[in-house]
């Protein structure tokens, strides 16, 4: 597993702790000028052999050139079978059995699988954020929301891996993606508190990278950070009423995870109902609107229907033949 961090005091011990008790062999992990603590978790990791640590001291923040460098290190220089580029915010839970029995349970054809996003909302207090953030948010289509919907992978380990900015896809040799299984679940917990929220998009001033980072920025800058937290954020008295329309669902897995590793037991991981499979049916339609295939094929039909159009106007049928190409250059 490979994670970029800076400044994740707040959650990266319990990071750790749940991913190797999940199954992780090996974390290889660039830290980005961390000065809250985070670098001392880590190299007492690194002491125990099971980090590999990696320090970026630049301005900029260059997630994906990281993110590629750490994949081809864990291929090339730790043999790596499969590489789970992660971020310290993000959970990683396999449904159902470990990260090896999933894994291993890929067909050969393929070499890249992907992680549906589950996004947890904001919950103020001074409780530990497992302990407080209990509900997730339904996902929306809407990219300038920071609950927008989202999938990572998880590739094969291969010498040239290239992953995208967000870990969201990855190209290279035998990286051919299995698109429409998402056997893991991202348990996301990107805005914990008023303080985390601030220095987090901050942080992101000098690569603003996605829609919501964007609107995010622009809130914070023009004085109206308080507009970004309210939205974030969940109240008390509207906690009921958003989990009785579903637009918040509850969830204490990661909350009885952590509890479980503290008190020395098990992780304790229950199998999914019938309600829960299509729970994540639901969420997953959502991810898939924003996925590269049904992308091009809302422009092939849009396509089409300007050619209908232009043929019934009388077109050329040279031009018709033009556009038609270009209708099969997007198909391939």
């Amino acid at each position: 597993m490979t994670v970029v961090v800076n400044d994740e005091v707040d959650l990266i011990e319990t990071w750790l702790r749940y991913h190797f008790a999940a199954g992780v062999e090996l974390v290889i992990a660039t830290d980005h000028r961390s000065v809250d603590g985070t670098t001392d978790v880590l190299r007492a990791y690194e002491r125990e052999g099971r980090v590999v640590l990696l320090r970026e001291e630049g301005e900029v923040f260059r997630q994906a050139e990281w993110v590629t460098r750490m994949s081809r290190l864990a291929a090339t220089s730790h043999g790596a079978d499969w590489v789970v580029p992660s971020d310290a915010d993000e959970f990683w839970w396999p449904r159902p059995g470990g990260f090896a029995e999933i894994l291993a349970a890929v067909p050969s054809r393929f070499g890249v699988v992907r992680g549906l996003m589950r996004h947890f909302v904001l919950r103020p207090g001074p409780q530990p954020f497992f302990e407080r953030m209990t509900h997730r948010a339904r996902p929306t289509v809407d990219l300038a929301s920071p609950y927008h919907a989202q999938v990572k992978i998880v590739h094969r380990g291969v010498p040239d891996a290239s992953v995208s900015v967000g870990n969201h896809d990855a190209e290279g040799a035998g990286l051919r993606v299995l698109r429409e299984w998402f056997p893991f679940e991202v348990l996301h917990y990107p805005l914990r508190d008023a303080r985390q929220l601030r220095a987090k998009f901050a942080r992101r001033a000098t690569s603003p990278d996605g829609r919501h980072i964007v609107r995010a920025l622009d809130l914070l800058e023009s004085g109206r950070g308080d507009v970004l937290l309210a939205e974030a954020s969940t109240a008390d008295d509207e906690l009921e009423q958003r989990v009785a329309d579903g637009t918040l669902v509850r969830d204490v897995r990661l909350r009885n995870a952590i509890r479980a590793l503290e008190a020395g037991q098990p992780v304790p991981r229950p199998t999914p109902t019938l309600a829960d499979e299509a729970d994540l049916a639901c969420d997953a339609h959502v991810a898939l609107h924003h996925d590269s295939a049904a992308v091009a094929d809302r422009l092939c039909v849009g396509l089409e229907h300007r050619v209908a159009l232009l043929e019934e106007g009388g077109l050329t049928a040279r031009a018709a033949r033009r556009l038609r190409r270009r209708r099969r250059g997007v198909l391939s």
